[in-house]
């Protein structure tokens, strides 16, 4: 048997908690060496061999191969780059930062480095994305002509760091990048133009609801939407010349049984659940595979950079209305 890779991870909060630590342990090849957290009892809690209070430590730390940043929003681009700078392997936690240039220099430093450095962006891991993909690939809806996804939610959390513009708060940072992502997963880089709307939190100055149009020319288009002002909004749908596919959860897949419909012709409709997919177990069994084996990473090293490009205007757009 190999020797584990040993996984150290900066936070301590819901998803590594309810998510990644449960899927990491599913998975023979991880060691869970270390886990930071600014309450020392509560990294202890999730069983690593090291707890710390302080997150440089663990960076520090020479018994860990790869390190998953999962503190808020603002500590992602200068964390990583020290972890990486200390020898480690990187996955950080969608967004990569908190604007295109600090993902700018992310990658410099991960290509200088030598260091793997993946963004966690789970929900391309899902089965339901190969059958998209699959069904696209046969033809099943024609020419793909306009790709729309929504994320909202109530936010009610008082306190939030997603609270703080200072630590990358806002809508558009937490669950319009999802929606971003989506559509440049089918649609492509190549676009003219992009024009957001959107509202600010006259509270808290951070974006709360916002809408986007990716122009991508010859009445191809990419709609996003996105918010913490509306009840749970999740959805992606891909729309051809001949039909159409649904996803009813593309980005909460695990919660759930998720449905992708494809619709085609005027009366043929195929409707496949997929139940029991946890898209962290399978994000890191990859990830374990590219540091271990040299596979190649699904998710490229520009997607973060590509993702914020858009993002950084859509929120500038909000902010010079």
């Amino acid at each position: 048997m190999s020797t584990p890779v040993r996984f150290g991870i900066l936070g301590a909060g819901r998803i590594v908690v309810n998510s990644i630590v449960p899927a990491l342990r599913k998975i023979d090849g991880w060691e869970l060496a270390a886990v930071a957290s600014r309450d020392k009892e509560r990294a202890a809690s999730l069983g690593p061999t090291r707890a710390y209070d302080d997150y440089q430590a663990l960076i520090e730390d020479p018994e860990i191969d790869v390190i998953y940043v999962a503190t808020h929003n603002g500590l992602h681009a200068e964390q990583s780059i020290a972890a990486m700078r200390a020898g480690k392997h990187v996955l950080c936690e969608k967004p990569m930062g908190c604007t295109a240039a600090e993902c700018e220099e992310m990658v410099a430093v991960a290509q200088e480095t030598g260091r793997h450095l993946l963004e966690a962006f789970m929900y391309q891991y899902h089965p339901q994305i190969g059958l998209v993909r699959k069904w696209l690939e046969e033809g099943r809806i024609g020419e793909l002509r306009t790709v729309e996804a929504s994320f909202s939610f109530p936010h009610s959390f008082p306190n939030d760091v997603r609270l703080n513009p200072a630590w990358g708060g806002g809508a558009i940072l937490d669950v319009g990048c999802y929606a971003v992502s989506f559509c440049r997963l089918w649609l492509g880089d190549d676009l003219q133009s992009f024009t957001g709307k959107g509202w600010l939190h006259p509270e808290h100055q951070v974006d709360w609801s916002a809408q986007g149009i990716l122009d991508y020319g010859a009445g191809r288009y990419g709609v996003v939407s996105c918010g913490f002002d509306a009840g749970l909004r999740c959805f992606g749908m891909l729309v051809g010349t001949e039909g159409t596919i649904h996803l009813d959860r593309p980005f909460i897949s695990w919660d759930q049984a998720p449905r992708v419909t494809l619709r085609s012709g005027e009366d043929f409709e195929h409707v496949r659940v997929f139940h029991n997919v946890d898209v962290y177990e399978l994000q890191l069994r990859e990830l374990l595979e590219v540091v271990r084996d040299g596979a190649t990473p699904r998710i490229a090293l520009d997607h973060g950079v590509k993702n914020l490009r858009l993002l950084d205007q859509w929120a500038e757009q909000i902010r010079q209305a």
